[in-house]
């Protein structure tokens, strides 16, 4: 979460609230969305010196808007630049595939349940690439290479879209063959 909320505020000083709502309306497959990580993380990043807080009042209200500092876009910029690890990536739901075969027949037929959660996801990432699409085309604070970050982001998305497409076939198919065998 700390390395996603100071990607975040490399791209532009955001508040709390901006953060997790960011997060929920196109980074919740990645991770948790909640008020109470977002917070966790701002409180941690802001300790370590990796973020600045500046507070304003707005109205009644105080305003505290986060912004990345030195240390947290060296902090940023090693992580990123670290190598991908596939062993990283986990499934959880493949060790229940794999013990599906000590389950009764008509149990297996959660695999249903989870090709429809693979279609509502493709549907998720497809709204969010539209969102993206939008944002591409609307004006952008100075500062970035913005086809650089619009063309990672916009893999990313893809990917998602790619990998949810394969899962809900792969899935399709088996469930074909288990009600092809009963």
């Amino acid at each position: 979460m700390e390395y996603l909320i100071l990607g975040l505020l490399l791209l532009a000083p955001m508040t709390g609230y901006e953060l997790q709502r960011f997060i929920k309306q196109n980074l919740a497959l990645i991770c948790s969305s909640s008020a109470g990580s977002v917070q966790t993380a701002l409180t941690k990043l802001e300790k370590e010196g990796r973020i600045a807080a500046a507070e304003t009042m707005e109205g009644r209200r105080r305003k505290k808007t986060f912004s990345i500092t030195p240390a947290g876009r060296q902090a940023f910029e090693a992580w990123v630049a670290r190598p991908m690890q596939a062993g990283k990536v986990k499934n959880m739901e493949l060790a229940r595939l794999f013990f599906l075969g000590l389950a009764q027949p008509a149990q297996r037929a959660a695999i249903r349940d989870y090709i429809r959660q693979m279609e509502e996801t493709q549907a998720v990432l497809a709204a969010i690439r539209e969102q993206f699409r939008k944002a591409q085309a609307g004006p952008l604070p100075p500062g970035q290479n913005w086809d650089e970050v619009f063309r990672f982001q916009g893999c990313t998305i893809e990917y998602g879209i790619a990998a949810a497409e394969f899962e809900r076939q792969w899935y399709s198919r088996l469930l074909k063959e288990l009600e092809e065998e009963e």
